[in-house]
């Protein structure tokens, strides 16, 4: 028993000290911080978060007032949605908006109905508004109380429906809220909210795409309010059209304590604002931390104070030359000063998580960069439209409110960063934010970029194709349009001797020349994953289809074999879990596999763990994870890879949720923490920040994880 112990912890070293070497070596990847997620040495608590204490806390939601004792029967609400309602009517009248303010219903503000209730000769009727359901992938629709649904449209006519919200404290509350055609609102029989005509400003999930894109500031109403301590009354009139237009009756809503509200921190050291979202993973280089934000900017943070030390823009504008800048006036004269303006905006500071900063002025200064940016892409598209008027691939059009131009992590050397940018614009920097090269490409429609990888001296990159760029003066050396499909990241390897880069889908590419070296067999052109490999020291592991197929691909021995790897292993969930209640559903993840002690945890975007032996290729368990992620057609529950952090693995989802489980072969959850910063929304949309679309990062007793709008430092004090 002593020998068989003493073996497993030797095999265990080795395991540690052959990743651990292969961790330390050239060339470096910015994917998952360190290309592998695999930080052993980390001494980082177990437990962290960050809770609003507000009206909001315990909040349930019921159609009916239940009794003294019966609260605990209500639905919780969860991301501010009100499932469970009564409606009533429809009700006729001459003109929707001429006669909005009259009192159908004989009292309008002591409505309290209970099932079945009648009012106006008519009864109540309970309507549920739609689940965020994270198995439905890519919904454009968001959950509407569609009255028009539940009791049919015509032209000028009102109907009411009516919940009850039970709050055990009490406090203050915010309502986001999208409809069409008027509204009004009661609390508690006071009325808090008036207006005749529609009012939405997102409508579909996609439209979260396109405003981002036209940096255009669209608001839906905002309603603030006071619900006291118990059972609370929320009552609304909606209408449709007077006129021969829209043909709805609905409206969406999300519930919120307001921005400002106390917080309780656990083990949260600080937390800095970031001038705009982004889905890349930070990456650590010596003293600093470099992080993207869209739509074009590069951060540098100090790594133990949380100070922003500078902030640069690689954009269309920055990558023109002196001469051609020289060449069109009106660019030093209009504008110059708009993007000198707006290079000096941006918020500073570093924040204890208890004590954030004033989320109106954030939200003041978002709006101002926003307007900025607005009038800066017309001046330029205005001047020379060929130069600057971005064309976009549908597809990442619609998608790209999640995706952005700033997916790819950047990458270093230890000396330099290096960036790439998804509208097709690579930059070096030193670690003291000095330009030392900016260079653009023309890869036509723009699609879904990758995080770049550096091996060998050149910097290689994919949009539509592969890029290689001489890493010293930013030169492109090559461009290898054998390379058509590429998503997330590519991988930079030493392989049989040689630097290589290795792409999503398996193919290794020279990177002195581009030269394609090796191809996987059975590669189709159609969507095949969206995972990166990982790699350790000669072997590639290699997702495909989602979590459900890794190959364990050896490259040895493969210059000398005309570069053929052996296949030494396949790991091999189940058929069975592509089936849920009789229907087939695609096991898709956005994360690359973790590889530790001879395991692989893979997570798909709906929350499943999924363990296997490598050695066997056999799954081990499955596990649904205790994670709350938020889907829709811009939004991805579980998109972050798995993460060892020290002892334990860290698997995050996109509401702050995180699931902290013991490494091994039977599921053990150590720990579920949660940073619940709420953002001042001006759309229908959970106030809950997005965190995290990226690993966590770790620099020793400091894990960082990167939020929609903070950078957090989590560690003990």
């Amino acid at each position: 028993m002593k020998y068989s112990r003493l073996l497993l912890v030797a095999i265990a070293v080795l395991q540690y000290v052959s990743i651990h070497l292969s961790i330390a070596a050239e060339p470096a990847n910015g994917w998952r911080g360190n290309g592998t997620g695999l930080w052993p040495d980390a001494k980082i608590p177990k437990e962290w978060g960050r809770a609003p204490h507000g009206a909001m806390e315990g909040l349930r939601n019921s159609a009916s007032l239940l009794a003294a004792g019966k609260e605990a029967e209500a639905e919780l609400v969860q991301k501010g949605l009100l499932r469970n309602w009564q409606v009533l009517g429809p009700f006729p009248v001459k003109d929707s908006v001429a006669n909005f303010d009259d009192d159908l219903i004989g009292g309008e503000t002591k409505a309290q109905p209970s099932p079945g209730d009648k009012l106006a000769g008519k009864e109540w009727q309970p309507f549920t508004v739609p689940l965020d359901d994270i198995m439905v992938f890519g919904t454009a629709e968001m959950p509407w109380l569609n009255l028009a649904k539940a009791l049919g449209y015509v032209r000028n006519q009102v109907a009411y429906a009516h919940t009850y919200v039970h709050s055990p404290r009490g406090g203050k509350a915010r309502v986001v809220m999208d409809h069409g055609y008027g509204a009004k609102v009661w609390v508690n029989g006071g009325e808090v909210y008036r207006e005749p005509v529609r009012r939405t400003a997102l409508g579909f999930y996609t439209a979260i795409s396109t405003h981002e894109l036209r940096h255009s500031v669209a608001s839906s109403p905002k309603i603030d309010f006071e619900l006291k301590p118990g059972w609370n009354s929320l009552l609304i009139k909606i209408s449709t059209s007077n006129k021969e237009e829209w043909q709805d009756m609905q409206l969406c809503l999300r519930m919120s304590d307001p921005p400002n509200v106390a917080y309780e921190t656990k083990n949260i050291l600080w937390m800095t604002p970031l001038p705009g979202r982004s889905t890349s993973t930070p990456i650590i280089v010596k003293d600093r931390i470099f992080v993207m934000a869209e739509p074009d900017e590069l951060i540098c943070i100090d790594k133990v104070s949380g100070k922003k030390l500078w902030q640069r823009a690689i954009n269309y504008y920055e990558a023109l030359t002196p001469e051609e800048k020289a060449a069109q006036p009106r660019l030093a004269k209009e504008v110059e000063p708009l993007v000198a303006k707006l290079n000096a905006t941006g918020s500073g500071g570093v924040f204890a998580a208890k004590t954030p900063p004033d989320p109106l002025v954030l939200e003041e200064d978002k709006i101002a960069r926003t307007k900025l940016r607005k009038e800066i892409q017309e001046k330029l598209s205005e001047i020379d439209p060929a130069t600057f008027t971005p064309k976009y691939d549908g597809h990442f059009e619609a998608h790209f409110g999640i995706v952005g131009f700033t997916m790819p992590t950047p990458v270093s050397d230890g000396e330099m960063v290096y960036v790439w940018v998804g509208t097709g614009i690579a930059a070096c920097f030193d670690l003291e934010g000095n330009k030392q090269w900016i260079t653009r490409i023309y890869p036509g429609d723009l699609t879904y970029g990758s995080s770049p990888a550096l091996a060998d001296g050149v910097l290689v990159t994919f949009l539509n194709r592969l890029y290689g760029f001489d890493a010293k003066t930013g030169k492109q050396l090559w461009e290898q349009p054998k390379v058509r499909q590429n998503v997330a990241a590519l991988m930079a390897a030493k392989l049989s001797g040689e630097q290589v880069v290795v792409t999503q889908r398996g193919d290794v590419i020279r990177p002195k020349d581009g030269e394609l070296l090796f191809r996987p067999r059975g590669q189709g052109t159609g969507d095949e994953g969206w995972s990166p490999p990982v790699i350790f020291g000669e072997t590639v592991y290699l997702p495909r289809f989602g979590i459900t197929h890794v190959s364990l691909l050896d490259f040895t021995a493969a210059a000398a074999n005309k570069w053929q790897p052996k296949q030494t292993g396949t790991i091999q969930m189940d058929d069975s879990i592509s089936r849920e209640n009789g229907k087939w559903i695609d096991r898709w993840t956005a994360g690359s596999p973790l590889i530790w002690q001879g395991l692989s945890y893979q997570v798909d975007i709906y929350h499943n763990l999924f363990v296997g032996d490598v050695k066997t290729g056999k799954m081990l368990y499955r596990q649904l994870l205790p994670l709350e992620g938020f889907m829709h057609y811009n939004s991805v529950p579980v998109a972050a890879s798995p993460t060892l952090v020290g002892d334990s693995i860290v698997i995050l989802d996109n509401q702050g949720t995180a699931a902290v489980i013991q490494p091994g072969p039977e599921y053990k959850l150590l720990a579920r923490n949660k940073i619940s910063t709420l953002l001042d929304r001006n759309l229908p949309l959970p106030a809950q920040e997005t965190l995290s679309y990226s690993p966590p990062v770790v620099d020793g007793n400091r894990m960082y994880i990167r939020g929609e709008a903070y950078l957090y430092c989590v560690g003990e004090k």
